[in-house]
């Protein structure tokens, strides 16, 4: 297998396992340096906190489970370049809380190491975020 299809293989699951609400499976894919972020104001919502660190990042996971869930998801592409990747992906995101639902398109920005994922840069309407979470 290329190294291209293996980080593609990497990236696809681990976001079939965040789907399925699969914590353990998807922090498997985490190195153990890893950091997380939802481009955001942190003051907006408590979404956009920023961990470092597989501890902080699945907390933010469990929460983030236990929050949004994910239907008609739809990759509309994935560019791979060494170490880094970028993923653009559309879904029909439902706020468990507070029981709103919104359709977003998102970027997600990679880095890796040691075959792991050591960040992921997450790019959304962030005000959409804020009010299906208000």
């Amino acid at each position: 297998m290329s190294e291209h299809a293996a980080v593609a293989e990497l990236i696809r699951s681990a976001y079939a396992a965040r789907h399925r609400g699969d914590l353990d499976e998807l922090m498997g894919y985490f190195h153990e340096q890893c950091s997380y972020r939802l481009a955001g104001g942190p003051t907006a919502s408590d979404v956009f906190v920023q961990p470092q660190g597989h501890a902080a990042v699945r907390a933010q996971m469990a929460a983030l489970i236990a929050t949004y869930v994910f239907s008609n998801i739809e990759e509309l592409a994935l560019m791979v370049d060494g170490d880094r990747a970028t993923l653009h992906w559309r879904a029909d995101v439902r706020c468990l809380p507070s029981g709103r639902t919104g359709s977003f398109e998102i970027i997600d920005l990679f880095t890796f190491a040691d075959g792991k994922l050591t960040s992921v840069t997450q790019f959304t309407d962030t005000a959409g975020v804020a009010r299906l979470s208000a």
